[in-house]
């Protein structure tokens, strides 16, 4: 049994490069009818782990028989698991460095049947992408801060996920906490959440630069699969700032 495990995008995760050497999947392996269990799977949270060109650790698969019909399960990144429907997850809260290891990644192939072809899984974003633009205003002069520092305050990072379907869930007895946002470059800063609902205005963004700390308070629901990107708008010498959804609400894919 061969598989092939196919990025959001063909070539990309959450730190927009491929799998990086060393990154480690979880993988299963269920003959169907039977559900997808903690133990007792044809393939048990088999830890595949990738070395630059190819993934190892599952050479060894083997179909069960020729008759037989399988569902294959995958996921990023690798983690031990006691409850299928309920694993344990959590976002980083300081994804100043990149956030690959937040980024939880899904997929399935479903009723597949006996073949010597190598079986596509398609991976899928899980969680919620939020993606900071620093843009001037007419009135702003000068370049834009290089100093600056973004956070995400008021999510919850703790969730659950389930193996079965992707979902994932806010733990609903998490405490909030301030992420900080990795930086791309002096225009741009990103970070992940995990997908939930702000239901009444809290502080949600804050920009620290040149000793300053700009804070604004919002409302939001941040849903799974999706990058949001919001315009930060500087005025005079960032005396002032805007927040606003940029017009781009897309899948993140």
């Amino acid at each position: 049994m061969s598989i092939q495990f196919i990025h959001p995008s063909a070539v990309t995760r959450a730190t927009e490069t491929a799998f990086e050497s060393g990154d480690k999947i979880g993988l299963y392996v269920v003959e169907t009818p039977a559900p997808l269990q903690v133990s007792g799977n044809y393939v048990n949270n088999l830890q595949a782990t990738y070395n630059g060109t190819q993934w190892t650790g599952d050479t060894g698969l083997r179909w069960p028989s020729t008759e037989s019909v399988c569902d294959i399960y995958a996921y990023y990144p690798f983690m031990e698991v006691s409850k299928i429907t309920a694993a344990p997850f959590s976002v980083q809260e300081d994804q100043s460095e990149g956030f690959g290891a937040c980024d939880f990644l899904w997929g399935k192939a479903a009723s597949v049947a006996y073949t010597t072809d190598a079986i596509p899984v398609q991976f899928n974003h899980k969680l919620s992408k939020i993606t900071l633009k620093l843009v001037k205003s007419e009135s702003y002069v000068g370049d834009l801060p290089s100093d600056a520092v973004f956070y995400v305050h008021s999510t919850v990072p703790d969730a659950t996920v389930d193996l079965t379907t992707g979902s994932v869930t806010k733990d609903p007895y998490g405490t909030v906490r301030t992420i900080t946002c990795h930086k791309v470059d002096d225009e741009t800063y990103e970070a992940v959440v995990i997908p939930q609902r702000l239901s009444s205005r809290t502080p949600l963004f804050e920009m620290v630069a040149n000793g300053v700390s700009y804070l604004v308070e919002g409302s939001f629901n941040f849903k799974p699969g999706i990058n949001y990107t919001f315009n930060v708008t500087l005025n005079t010498s960032t005396e002032s700032i805007r927040i606003e959804i940029g017009g781009e609400i897309e899948d993140w894919n």
